[in-house]
């Protein structure tokens, strides 16, 4: 979930907005710094409180990429001031920011719970979040896809899909095409996992903040589909495409995930160094602090890894 929103002047709005500049900038550890201290220095009202809280939650999740505890207790603290300030939108931003630091931290059942919750009120009131309704069904098929439940994923990701017929939220059906070509394969269905990524526009995510995210989540995607079909030589160049672009991002996630990919196209082709890149991946996995990032490795690499022991 994005970490703007609407901004009314209050005490510390000023320093709010210089984050702001920062995040922009993609200076994430310094924004990070400055955010605490404007905490700490006790100079913002509660409203710029509310909102640096969301903002740090935010900043771990988004921009760091970053798996901690310390995100959740952000976004706890942003969606209680919120709600006791009647701030009903920064509420349902800052949840849909908590429901994923819950994620990435492990606990899938909080992170069920608030999406849930996010649900609820936007049911009463969509217009609280952009695209809002998007958001929380496919944060709920992303955790139905890790308790191996696929084809309530797709249904949450084709609820998802129902609610991009305006121009505002229609940018994100690239991704939920993806993210269903991704449940498919789960399901051993790589044909029509292929058919839905050919739904994705070429110029998708062309330019803007999210489009080296979205060339990386793309490509392993694609690469994915690619292993299941048994195209070894297209799999392993999208993989290392994949796997330059996560270094530059050093997006520990991803390196696991194209590491992954390296390893299955290694295993399928015989080559011997299979064994040393599925261990790789498994570091980078257990580095993120993503436990779905582990259990994914480990399911996906169970053959590789049980030949080291």
């Amino acid at each position: 979930m994005s970490h703007r929103q609407s901004r009314p002047e209050s005490p510390g709005i000023e320093e709010y907005h210089r984050l702001l500049v920062l995040l922009d900038e993609r200076r994430f550890e310094e924004a990070l710094v400055r955010a605490r201290v404007a905490i700490e220095s006790g100079d913002v009202g509660p409203l710029v409180r509310a909102k640096t809280h969301n903002l740090l939650c935010w900043t771990f999740i988004e921009g760091l990429k970053q798996a901690s505890p310390e995100a959740a207790l952000h976004g706890e603290e942003a969606v209680r001031l919120a709600n006791a300030l009647g701030e009903r939108s920064l509420q349902l931003q800052a949840m849909c920011n908590l429901a994923s630091a819950y994620h990435q931290i492990g606990d899938f059942s909080q992170a069920r719970q608030t999406y849930q919750e996010i649900l609820r009120h936007l049911k009463r009131d969509p217009s609280l979040v952009p695209c809002g309704l998007v958001i929380a069904h496919q944060g709920l098929a992303h955790l139905d896809m890790v308790a191996g439940l696929c084809s309530e994923a797709l249904h949450h990701l084709q609820e998802a899909e129902s609610h991009c017929g305006d121009e505002e939220s229609r940018f994100m059906l690239s991704d939920l095409y993806r993210r269903q070509a991704l449940v498919l394969l789960k399901l051993d269905r790589p044909e029509e996992a292929a058919q839905v990524l050919s739904r994705i526009a070429d110029d998708a995510y062309a330019s803007g903040p999210r489009s080296l995210w979205w060339k990386t989540h793309l490509n392993f995607t694609r690469a994915r589909v690619e292993l299941a079909l048994g195209h070894w030589a297209q799999a392993r160049a999208l993989g290392l495409n994949t796997l330059a672009l996560a270094r530059e991002l050093a997006d520990l996630p991803v390196l696991a995930e194209a590491t992954c990919l390296l390893a299955l196209s290694d295993y399928a082709e015989g080559r011997k160094e299979a064994g040393k890149r599925a261990r790789r991946a498994l570091t980078f996995a257990i580095h993120s602090g993503r436990r779905d990032v582990v259990a994914d490795v480990r399911e996906r690499l169970k053959d590789l890894l049980a030949g080291e022991l």
